[in-house]
């Protein structure tokens, strides 16, 4: 078992040098969904998968709430969850608005270290198709399909999220 990846040129591709810079980006086996995660535990004990589920249910509506009402949330083994927020000026530039933006989180120590030891594969990934391949592509896939994501429109042509997006 282990962590695939792919290295690709960096958008920003020029460090001080003029040098080419690139990046690793893990490539996701799956998702485990909250099906999957209670399957899995269910196996490490006696837990029914039902009970597993509404205590993660539980946990998250916790988790959720205590942000609500300013609290961080520290899950030892885990991590650190924190409120984002976003400010933005008024059209006058007189007052601000303030609204939740997001959650941070910041992952455990003992997490990062258990992840340290995992394996790596690296995966050779395909150059990406000049445009007019590109196009032909998308339409081929289109008769077959309804509609095409950008995720599946990225696999299809070998190319980046950037370069999808902008397809």
């Amino acid at each position: 078992m282990a962590i695939k990846f792919s290295v690709h040129k960096t958008p920003q591709p020029n460090d001080r040098k003029g040098k080419q810079l690139t990046h690793a980006r893990a490539i996701a086996r799956s998702t485990q969904k909250m099906d999957d995660i209670c399957a899995l535990v269910c196996e490490r004990g006696s837990i029914s998968s039902a009970d597993v589920k509404a205590v993660l249910d539980s946990f998250v509506w916790v988790i959720g709430h205590s942000l609500k009402y300013g609290d961080n949330v520290e899950l030892e083994g885990l991590g650190h969850f924190s409120p984002s927020l976003r400010t933005r000026p008024s059209v006058d530039g007189k007052k601000i608005t303030v609204t939740v933006d997001n959650v941070n989180f910041r992952c455990s120590e003992k997490l990062k270290n258990e992840l340290k030891s995992a394996q790596l594969e690296k995966i050779k990934t395909a150059t990406c198709y000049m445009p007019e391949e590109r196009k032909t592509r998308m339409l081929d896939y289109l008769q077959r399909n309804e509609s095409i994501t950008t995720i599946t429109y990225t696999k299809l042509n070998a190319c980046s999220r950037y370069q999808a997006t902008a397809d």
